[in-house]
């Protein structure tokens, strides 16, 4: 394919909202986390609104699995959601230990867009529950421990601090993704279907395939999720895009003579060091060891070289708040 051409390349963004005081206290108790108690409940007990549960839970619609609704061994706060109407408020007072069905609604914005209102019903099987409790947050101790200030005005300043840095990388992520999207609407190459769906029966094998293998689910359920997943028109837009920025980057990268550099081959190798806590050598001995991995080396090296490159290129405007 003809490598696309890298002029005039222009996003323009929108500046980012200023953050709630909820939101704020939500990131703050995150952060806080690690310094609370827990105590885990008795089957005798029930759910309390802010307790953490672990759970499995499966939704069908039409008596059909619903795509990408399968998750096993979830803990998470207990606290309503949006997107699924009612689902959470029906486990206050339940067992920590049960299994249970609930019917709803799915909002208007629910993320697939073809059950947008439809009838819902989800199977939950709850495994365990612990009750949190945070010490006094403007205590000299516990502010001593949480390091963020010496008192709870500075420590709050210093998360909202944190959370905007976090939005301007945020932010930055944003433009690159605007920028690869325009490349990519320029390559004139046509994805085929085959090559999506293969992508797509790649992601599913290794997340809710292999869950529902996990869980015992038969064939036909299982063929059942994989082609939710392939009817799905967000995930086949994001797959067909994703492809189509690596063949736009592969052609920019022999048109534009880029080659990786090797302090770029060298940071990714530390990357991993650090991702995985031990020494470089050891990486790079796997590496010779294991030329799969080896190769995926190359390839990140060789994509991060290109969108360096094409992110040279482009001009970004911030529009008025």
């Amino acid at each position: 394919m003809e490598a696309p051409s890298l002029e005039g390349l222009s996003v323009t963004l929108s500046p980012p909202e200023a953050f709630t005081p909820e939101q704020v206290q939500q990131r703050f108790l995150e952060l806080a986390r690690p310094l609370a108690t827990e105590r885990y409940r008795y089957p005798s007990e029930k759910l309390a609104w802010g307790d953490e549960i672990l759970f499995d839970i499966v939704g069908y619609s039409h008596g059909e699995l619903i795509p990408f609704s399968l998750r096993t061994d979830v803990w998470m706060t207990l606290a309503p959601e949006p997107l699924l109407p009612g689902l959470y408020e029906s486990l206050v007072g339940r067992s920590p230990r049960e299994n249970l069905t609930v019917e709803l609604t799915l909002p208007g914005d629910y993320p697939v867009e073809s059950l947008r209102g439809a009838p819902a019903r989800f199977s939950l099987q709850l495994k365990g529950a612990r009750e949190v409790t945070y010490p006094e947050l403007s205590s000299p101790a516990f502010l001593r421990a949480f390091g963020y200030g010496d008192t709870l005005a500075q420590a709050t300043r210093a998360v909202l601090h944190q959370m905007e840095a976090e939005a301007t990388q945020l932010l930055l992520s944003q433009v690159q993704r605007q920028v690869l999207a325009t490349v990519a609407a320029r390559t004139r190459v046509k994805v085929p279907a085959g090559l999506v769906d293969e992508e797509i029966r790649r992601r599913w094998s290794t997340s809710e395939g292999r869950a529902l293998s996990a869980l015992g689910f038969d064939e036909a359920r299982r063929e059942e999720s994989l082609r939710a997943w392939l009817r799905d028109e967000s995930t086949r837009a994001e797959v067909e895009l994703r492809l189509r920025i690596a063949l736009a980057l592969g052609a920019i990268c022999k048109r534009d003579g880029l080659t990786p550099s090797r302090a770029k081959v060298e940071k990714i190798i530390q990357d991993e060091a650090n991702a995985a806590g031990v020494p470089v050598g050891e990486v790079v001995a796997a590496l010779r060891s294991e030329p799969q991995n080896l190769a995926r080396i190359d390839q990140v090296a060789w994509h991060l070289t290109a969108v360096d490159h094409v992110m040279s290129r482009a001009k970004v405007h911030m529009a008025a708040a």
